[in-house]
């Protein structure tokens, strides 16, 4: 019974070790794409899709009909154009690209590479128009 548990306690051991020196020569890709660059910024603005939809609540509840407030309905019109954008990018962005592509890492063409670099520009100038706008919205309500 003792040589029983030894065999079974070699065996496991062994195995383990084997499996260590498996993954230590599996080569690790820690270099992040350009499609993990852009989905990380917008994911960063999804939730400020909600901060936006605060906002703009509370704004336009603030706003007198009858005699508006040139600088809250020029935040408030911000904040509407802001969240246009990003949802016009967001479909744009989900026309030209695959889930495979965006998601798996799948290969892209030449022209859709090129596609990228631009919607990797766009997402960076969407992300300072939402965070300028957020920052314009909170400033008029404090």
């Amino acid at each position: 019974m003792k040589n029983l548990i030894w065999l079974g306690l070699t065996i496991l051991l062994m195995s383990s070790c084997n499996n260590k020196e498996k993954s230590e020569t599996v080569p690790v890709n820690t270099e992040v794409t350009q499609m993990q660059r852009i989905v990380a910024v917008h994911d960063a603005l999804m939730p400020k899709m909600s901060t936006i939809g605060e906002l703009s609540g509370k704004i336009q509840a603030s706003i007198d009909v009858e005699n508006p407030d040139d600088e809250k309905v020029s935040v408030l019109n911000d904040l509407k154009a802001a969240n246009a954008d990003m949802m016009e990018w967001m479909k744009d962005f989900g026309k030209n690209f695959t889930f495979e592509e965006i998601n798996k890492g799948a290969p892209l063409s030449e022209e859709k590479q090129e596609l990228l670099k631009s919607y990797e520009k766009s997402v960076n100038q969407l992300q300072e128009q939402m965070n300028t706008a957020i920052e314009n919205g909170n400033k008029l309500i404090e």
